[in-house]
């Protein structure tokens, strides 16, 4: 039983791990597309539509990184013994699925706005 418990416990920190690396990948992605969109286009437009693109492109990867953290809290929630670890993991699984609800109708909302600026 201690063997599962403590696979468990990796397998949290793994994704984890995955979840921090997948917000830094979608950090340097959108800074570098937005600081390429400024470089290379004069045009307003077409660098505000670029940055709308990189903000939807940003908050998908967030809201997928959000996600897999949520997986993992939900793990360190089954394998803990401990009342305060629980309410703490609960508080966490709380506000990491409000940010992603959130972050997931700013996405819609800003892919919308691309759409109906591609039909123009």
């Amino acid at each position: 039983m201690h063997q599962v418990h403590t696979i468990m416990e990796w397998l949290a920190v793994a994704i984890d791990l995955a979840g921090a690396l997948i917000m830094l990948w979608a950090f340097v992605a959108s800074v570098v597309s937005v600081v390429g969109s400024a470089i290379k286009r004069s045009d307003i437009r077409n660098r505000f539509r670029d940055l709308q693109v990189a903000r939807c492109e940003l908050g998908t990867k967030l809201v997928f990184a959000l996600e897999l953290m949520i997986v993992s809290d939900l793990l360190q929630t089954i394998i803990s013994r401990s009342i305060d670890d629980l309410i703490f993991l609960g508080g966490l699984v709380v506000i990491r699925t409000t940010i992603a609800y959130f972050l997931g109708k700013e996405i819609q909302e800003v892919h919308a706005e691309l759409s109906k600026e591609n039909r123009s």
